[in-house]
């Protein structure tokens, strides 16, 4: 049987650096809403930390004042227009970005277990998460096929103010496509999720996974507490010793 690991992308295994900290990604949601509304706007008009990329879509325009509803009818083609940008500049994708002290050394480490599988949940839409990883070089430490839970999987708009109610989905869609490639192979033993957002370990207990917190993102290990008591909150991934019996591998 094996042990399910998923991470979170952006605050977790990577962080956002300098003057162009997370430029391509921040581009795309721009470049759509020019493609698909002919709006100039960003991200940052909204509180947007921790939430996914399809609820920041939706989020954006509502504050421009859009109609809920047409911007739902139009999600499906912001999406590709943000997916589309991204490909076709996909040579920045690492730009502003860089691994997380430990993440490379975690990914090897459980990489090279066979009784470990890893995946990504995260609110980036898939081929962003993904791309982010070959942009750092550690996609191939993902369990081939690679799989997990993103944005693109799911989407509920009433859950604009409570993201963590979507990435929970994701956790549990993660579980299910592994289960489908563990057929035969004896299934799930265990599930956690790693995050750094209080979103992340409510998604991680909402999504019926452990939840792994880290405080390497902009929230503090109080606030990673009190969003889910339950949640075992590390001050990085470095440790790996550490790491490892936290997800009872050692």
């Amino acid at each position: 049987m094996t042990t399910l690991i998923s991470f979170d992308v952006d605050g977790t295994l990577v962080h956002s650096v300098g003057q162009r900290a997370n430029f391509l990604h921040k581009q795309a949601f721009t470049a759509a809403f020019k493609q698909v509304f002919d709006l100039d706007t960003n991200i940052d008009v909204i509180k947007h930390h921790g939430s996914t990329d399809a609820l920041i879509l939706l989020k954006v325009l509502v504050h421009h004042g859009i109609l809920r509803e047409e911007a739902e009818a139009k999600l499906p083609q912001l999406q590709a227009a943000m997916i589309e940008h991204f490909t076709r500049n996909a040579a920045q994708a690492g730009e502003g970005l860089e691994l997380l002290p430990g993440v490379r050394e975690l990914l090897e480490a459980l990489a090279a277990r066979s009784d470990v599988s890893i995946c990504l949940v995260t609110g980036n839409l898939e081929p962003i998460g993904w791309a982010k990883m070959d942009a750092l070089g550690i996609r191939h430490l993902f369990s081939q096929p690679n799989f997990g839970g993103f944005s693109t999987d799911y989407c509920n708009p009433d859950n604009m103010e409570e993201s963590w109610r979507d990435r929970a989905e994701f956790v549990r869609i993660a579980a299910k496509k592994c289960e489908e490639q563990q057929q035969g192979n004896g299934g799930i033993k265990a599930r956690f999720h790693v995050g750094d957002a209080p979103m992340d370990v409510q998604a991680a207990v909402g999504g019926g996974a452990h939840a792994v917190g880290v405080v390497t993102g902009i929230y503090t290990r109080q606030e990673l507490v009190e969003a889910t008591p339950e949640a075992v909150v590390l001050d990085d991934l470095t440790d790996l010793q550490q790491v490892l019996a936290t997800f009872g591998l050692d």
